[in-house]
């Protein structure tokens, strides 16, 4: 009758494989994870994207808006909820930089190359500033009735989920001056964040007035503090 043989095993090479394995798990773990979310269905990525971003406590931004071939402005900023904001670029040509942090307005370089202050919400609140201002409010929709998947596109390394909508938009000022709202967004799908968007719209009284805005929003969440310049 044979003997029976025991399996010594060294305790290095036992806690290697136990390590390995976890590693495995862990890993899989994660990529379900990953995978999850990146299959999220259209409608609720999207749903789940916008509910994020207009939520975003804090974020950068860069912003180029035109109406036919003139530039209205190009600008950059960074804004912390709930409404400050910190704006440099060009608008109508004019370089200027905003900030507005609290009951305080300040700008230099529209009318004065000196900062000058305002109280009060005025400016933030006017309709002539409202979309530099406020970029989130591109994205207050009374509705979304068509919501279409294009195919993925990378973007500096990362892919994306591109969607296109035909929404009713709930601006007064866009509302009163065009017609035929289209949207391209750009939403990562690990982070559900929106991170870049085409807006375009015929214009009421002249297809020549064309209104596209191109935008790409990041550093959603990050530290950023909004601070009245020195006078």
């Amino acid at each position: 009758m044979a003997k029976p043989h025991w399996l010594v095993v060294d305790k290095k090479i036992l806690l290697a494989l136990l390590a390995a394995m976890l590693l495995v798990l862990g890993i899989y773990r994660i990529g379900g994870a990953y995978y999850a979310k990146i299959s999220v269905p259209p409608e609720e990525l999207f749903a789940l994207a916008m509910e994020k971003t207009l939520n975003a406590s804090s974020f950068r931004f860069s912003m180029l808006v035109t109406i036919g071939d003139n530039v209205v402005s190009d600008v950059k900023g960074e804004r912390v909820a709930p409404d400050s904001v910190h704006i440099t670029g060009t608008m109508q040509d004019m370089p200027v930089e905003f900030i507005h942090t609290g009951e305080q307005t300040f700008i230099k370089g529209y009318w004065s190359d000196n900062w000058i202050s305002l109280e009060g919400n005025k400016m933030v609140e006017s309709e002539l500033f409202v979309t530099e201002f406020n970029p989130l409010g591109n994205f207050n929709f009374k509705d979304v009735p068509i919501i279409k998947e294009l195919p993925a596109e990378e973007i500096e390394g990362d892919k994306f989920r591109v969607f296109e909508l035909q929404p009713i938009v709930q601006n007064a000022l866009m509302e009163l001056n065009y017609d035929d709202f289209k949207y391209r967004i750009w939403v990562h799908p690990g982070e559900q964040f929106i991170k870049k968007a085409h807006i375009e719209a015929t214009g009421k009284h002249s297809k020549k007035d064309k209104l596209e805005i191109n935008m790409q929003m990041w550093d959603f969440g990050k530290q950023i503090k909004v601070t009245p310049p020195s006078m």
